[in-house]
Formats: structure tokens, C-alpha cells, sequence
């Protein structure tokens, strides 16, 4: 069986690493795009752009619509199969323009902290009663609703709607405007709570919105044979209990998971800094290609896509193409 690694990073984007010192350095990432390709992933309306890179990487793109984001999350936190209809709420930042809000998805340090996530809860919690919603801890920094009844709403992500200003990006659908005045009061609630008082003392965007989305239920899943898989995603943990087959924790390093590998594997992994990514991911991945350990290499990152194979890695007379520079190809 061909062995192939698939990489999917979280917590990094190559083109904004960096410092006021400027753009970060890549040496291993700028030598497989030039020697191999690089590609911008496209912004889905209704698909976390991680989530999607799981399931085009486990060739379940096509059938999208079987792993609803926030019933396959909740399924990857229990282990049990999520019942009901569910949906994503994410705290965000509106910043206010000249003439319009501009949506502002929240990432790293500028997430909802858990110990925010527990002062906020019980008002929501309180709240949601009169409305047939259930408020349930989410994936880090936000929470799941629950409805018995399945609603009729289509919804887009936040990084859709930061990239999508003058589309339609409030539900839409027959239950939708239950849902964007839900939305309106969940904002509400944030309204001078001393959560935002404290992420101010502290120079972060306060948490001034709710958006909801990722809606749906559960259904049956085809039998899909599906690549090896490890990491600490419940989104990809959740994908994989429905098909109720094993992963593993996300491994130490490359090195490790490399001795282990039998076939085509996909590795979800939360780097901490570029070096990281670079010295214990990206340079034995490198080598194992170069050698023939593997024979293709897929780096996933939310927007970009390296790909490299065995005979790319010996065509010399190609230039390291630093991320800095993706946009231009």
C-alpha cells in the first residue's frame, strides 16, 4: 500500500507568521512549494475551512453534507453518536467601519478563554431556557446549542462572512429570522460584561457577537474505507466515531508517527511556532519523501495547500518559494 502523510495545521498561517521584524522564515515549507506546488484552499460558505481540509483529506468532500460541523464536534467530545439538531456558537468581534460591521473570527490568544466560557454560560444558559435551545461546552473557545426539533436554516461560517462583507451572510431558511434574533440577543448579553472589562484591561477584542452556524443532524454514513489517522481535533475524532473506527493522540513528532506508518495517513496537528512546525514536522517529513519512506507529502494549512512527491523533492533547479510569496503565484 502507497504510503502518503497528510499534514493539517492548526494555529498557524504561514503568510501572516512573523514579527515587526518581518515575515517568518520557512526554509522546509519554502522548499517543498517550490519544488512542488502550492495552492489557495477556497473559503467555503458553510464549512469550517480545517473541517473541510479533514474531509478532503479523508475523500469525503463529496458527501459534506453527512458531517454537519457542530453535531460531528459534539460526537468527537462525548464519543457518542450527537442526537438532535445542533449548531456552532461562536463567540466574535463586530469592529465598526465607516459604513458597515466587519466580522472578526477570533483565533489564538483572542479566543474565549474556558474561564470565560464558565462566567458566560450561566447567563446564556438561563437565557436559552425560554427558547428551546440547550447550551452545551463546544470545541475550545465556544459552545454547541441543541434543538429536539430540526430547523429549517442555512448558515455560513465566520471566516465566510469576514471574507464575504457584501454577501448574504445572516440565516437564511424558515426558521431563520427565530434564529438571527436568537443572535441579536445572545449580543446582548455581552453588552458591559465584565468578561469584555477584563479582555480590554488586557488588549483583547472583546467578545461583542454570537455567531451561530455549522447547523444540522446526524444521519447514517456510508462504509467508507478511511486513511490512518491521529491528532487532537473532535471534529476529526468525531468524523472518525461515526465510522466507528480508531485514531490515535496526536504523536510527539514526525519522527514517531513516521516509524509507525503503514499506508496513507492524515495527522491533525496544533503547532506551537513556525520552529516547531519546521523542525519537528516539516524537516523529517522532508527527509522520509527524499528517501522514499513516503511517497507524497500534503501540508493542509486553512488557506493554503503544499504538495511535494518523491520526484518533485529532486527537481534541484527550483527556487524555494517562500509563503511571503504564494499570493503572487
Amino acid at each position: 500500500m502507497l504510503k502518503t502523510l497528510t499534514l493539517i495545521v492548526s494555529g498557524l498561517n504561514p503568510l501572516r507568521a512573523g514579527d515587526e521584524a518581518g515575515p517568518a522564515r520557512w526554509p522546509q515549507l519554502a522548499r517543498l512549494a517550490g519544488r512542488g506546488s502550492v495552492g489557495k484552499r477556497p473559503i467555503e460558505a458553510r464549512q469550517d475551512a480545517l473541517h473541510a481540509a479533514i474531509l478532503d483529506a479523508l475523500q469525503l468532500h463529496d458527501v459534506a453534507d453527512k458531517y454537519p460541523s457542530a453535531a460531528v464536534i459534539r460526537t468527537g467530545l462525548t464519543g457518542e453518536r450527537a442526537g438532535g439538531f445542533w449548531l456552532r456558537a461562536q463567540p466574535i468581534h463586530f469592529a465598526a467601519g465607516l459604513d458597515r460591521l466587519t466580522t472578526v473570527p477570533l483565533h489564538g490568544q483572542a479566543r474565549m478563554s474556558i474561564a470565560e466560557r464558565n462566567s458566560l454560560a450561566p447567563r446564556f444558559a438561563d437565557h436559552l431556557q425560554s427558547t428551546g435551545f440547550e447550551l452545551h461546552d463546544g470545541a475550545d473557545g465556544e459552545w454547541l446549542l441543541r434543538s429536539e426539533a430540526p430547523l429549517q436554516v442555512q448558515t455560513v461560517t465566520p471566516e465566510f462572512a469576514a471574507a464575504n462583507p457584501a454577501e448574504h451572510i445572516l440565516p437564511s431558511g424558515r426558521d431563520a429570522a427565530g434564529l438571527r434574533r436568537l443572535m441579536t440577543e445572545l449580543q446582548m448579553l455581552l453588552h458591559e460584561h465584565p468578561v469584555n472589562t477584563q479582555r480590554q484591561l488586557r488588549g483583547l477584542p472583546a467578545l461583542n457577537a454570537i455567531w451561530l452556524h455549522g447547523e444540522g443532524m446526524l444521519s447514517d454514513v456510508s462504509a467508507q474505507a478511511l486513511p490512518a489517522a491521529c491528532g487532537d481535533d473532535v471534529y476529526l475524532r468525531g468524523v472518525f466515531r461515526l465510522h466507528e473506527r480508531p485514531m490515535q493522540s496526536q504523536p510527539a513528532d514526525a519522527a514517531s508517527l513516521l516509524s509507525r506508518i503503514s499506508g496513507p495517513t492524515v495527522a491533525f496537528i496544533d503547532a506551537a511556532d513556525v520552529e516547531a512546525l519546521e523542525t519537528k514536522w516539516l524537516a523529517p517529513a522532508s527527509r522520509a519523501l527524499m528517501s522514499g519512506a513516503i511517497a507524497r507529502l500534503t501540508v493542509m494549512f486553512d488557506g493554503w495547500q503544499v504538495v511535494a512527491d518523491r520526484a518533485a523533492m529532486f527537481k534541484l533547479w527550483r527556487r524555494d518559494l517562500q509563503p511571503a510569496n504564494w499570493a503572487a503565484c
